[in-house]
């Protein structure tokens, strides 16, 4: 099995999308950085006057090494990692069912389960080496931007959490930030067992990744409207997105449980199935 996991991980990396990704990463963060400078943090007002203790004259006073880092780290697990997650996922069997290598591959004295496995745990260490990349870009390039600060201004408008600011030490938001890394990690494995089980249903790289990408962005709109309250909590995209807990003052433990309770739940439904087809597929 880990030779296995050895080879599909030479597989992934060998692909030219790893640079596409991150040399797109690369120019949102110069994104982030222009954005920053022209906007002056103006954004940050509305939650300063919320509380009514903290008077501020210049913004621009609380942007730091983190802070920039924190700014970027979001929007690029919410929608560049989804996406690169579905490709990869989505090219992992049906992509070598489309080229014909599959069924010499499968024709070798391994099971299929075992091929499947192999291909999972190596899409989840990929997705982990990615995930750490894009948080340590971002804070290098940050803190020699911006340098390193003693207190983090953390920004939760629109997260419905109870509060729109909160302020903690750099200290405890390094500590938030990669556990906000870690939860993602595990998170687009939800996203990727999904695709991977679609993978296994089309011969056909280009439908599964694309079936991935749409069904991750229609749970993401829908969980935007005023009448999905009743389904949001359990929406893919809402699940994958609740690390925003880490950055509370206290830490709710029994809301992180529920959604690594839900995240694995989505993992193990969708891998069985896709186990499920694999097993039974004629592979031609």
């Amino acid at each position: 099995m880990w030779r296995d996991i050895y080879y599909e991980i030479i597989k992934l990396k060998s692909q030219k999308k790893n640079y596409i990704v991150a040399i797109g990463h690369l120019f949102f963060i110069l994104l982030c950085y222009i954005g920053i400078k022209t906007s002056n943090m103006r954004f940050l007002e509305r939650g300063v006057q919320s509380k009514a203790e903290l008077q501020f004259s210049n913004f621009m006073d609380f942007v730091d090494g983190l802070q920039f880092a924190r700014l970027a780290l979001l929007p690029t697990f919410l929608v560049i990692m989804p996406i690169f997650i579905c490709t990869i996922a989505g090219d992992a069997v049906a992509g070598e069912m489309q080229d014909g290598s599959l069924k010499l591959f499968a024709a070798r004295p391994r099971s299929r389960t075992r091929i499947i496995m192999a291909k999972f745990w190596a899409i989840f260490v990929w997705d982990i080496i990615f995930c750490v990349y894009f948080a340590t870009v971002g804070l290098l390039v940050g803190i020699a931007l911006f340098g390193i600060g003693n207190v983090q201004l953390v920004y939760l408008h629109g997260a419905k959490m109870g509060t729109e600011l909160v302020m903690m030490p750099t200290g405890q938001a390094m500590l938030c930030y990669w556990m906000t890394t870690l939860y993602f990690s595990v998170s687009m494995m939800a996203l990727g067992s999904v695709t991977l089980f679609l993978s296994t249903i089309f011969n056909r790289m280009t439908a599964a990744s694309v079936g991935g990408i749409v069904i991750y962005f229609i749970c993401y709109i829908a969980e935007k409207l005023p009448f999905m309250e009743a389904v949001r909590p359990y929406l893919l995209s809402k699940v994958m997105n609740g690390a925003i807990v880490f950055w509370l003052g206290e830490i709710p433990l029994r809301r992180a449980l529920v959604n690594f309770s839900a995240l694995g739940l989505y993992i193990c439904i969708f891998t069985s199935l896709a186990l499920f087809i694999f097993n039974s597929k004629d592979i031609k």
